[in-house]
């Protein structure tokens, strides 16, 4: 994470510390958020199967929607709602054959995953007129900080820090830094709702990279969940501006 947003908070220094003066206790609560939802993640994959942390992850835009709706005062409209019901069981089609049970533990830290999402939603939200790259690196830092203790570098093969380098640096910062953009211009239900597709959209990458098919229902499910948050989007596209 560092490695990514560090480089790019110097060379917009005058723009960051603006950011970091402004920002205050909004910069550390979105970091807050933000590393525990990494660590849950991590922590969760650990205690239950993909399928099983997924379907939990689900409930993401609904608590978004939520906490948007008592905080922000964001609209909440009905083909949003159903956008969002539709996702979910899209959801459940995708990872039905999949799910085992005696994965509480990890469904809960799953939970917790999406708490912290729904949470940094409404944060960066409230707060779009300030710059959250800050929060990326603080965020980066607590989790370090946090996973210290339990990590293991001596074990790490030469072979595994490509690996390592595009999860964090490339796919982690650079998503990280596109959905903070992303929440200074869309509501935070529509983007959590756009964020489903992470889910269904990682067998087909799986699938098309390294040859493993997805079975007939985690396509179905895929095809609801897309479709859902396409027509959301489409049919707010419709309605009058202001």
């Amino acid at each position: 994470m560092l490695l990514a947003v560090v480089p790019l908070m110097l060379w917009q220094w005058r723009a960051t510390r603006i950011d970091i003066r402004n920002g205050g206790g909004a910069l550390f609560a979105s970091a807050a958020a933000l590393a525990g939802s990494m660590i849950a993640f991590i922590l969760a994959l650990g205690l239950a199967p993909v399928a099983n942390v997924l379907i939990v992850f689900g409930v993401t835009p609904f608590i978004t929607a939520l906490l948007a709706r008592l905080f922000l005062a964001e609209p909440l409209h009905r083909h949003t709602m159903l956008a969002m019901a539709a996702g979910a069981a899209g959801l459940v089609l995708s990872v039905a054959s999949s799910l085992q049970a005696g994965a509480a533990a990890g469904m809960a830290l799953a939970a917790v995953v999406s708490l912290c999402i729904s949470a940094n939603y409404v944060i960066v939200r409230r707060h779009r007129t300030i710059g959250m790259t800050p929060s990326l690196a603080l965020a980066g830092i607590l989790a370090a900080l946090v996973s210290l203790p339990f990590a293991h570098p001596p074990t790490i093969a030469v072979g595994d820090l490509p690996w390592l380098l595009a999860l964090g640096p490339g796919q982690l910062a650079v998503g990280l830094l596109l959905y903070m953009a992303a929440l200074k211009r869309i509501p935070a239900g529509r983007a959590a709702l756009l964020g489903l597709l992470e889910l269904v959209l990682g067998p087909i990458w799986v699938w098309l990279v390294d040859g493993e098919r997805p079975g007939t229902l985690t396509l179905v499910g895929g095809v609801v969940v897309i479709g859902s948050a396409a027509a959301n989007v489409w049919l707010d596209s419709r309605r009058p501006a202001g």
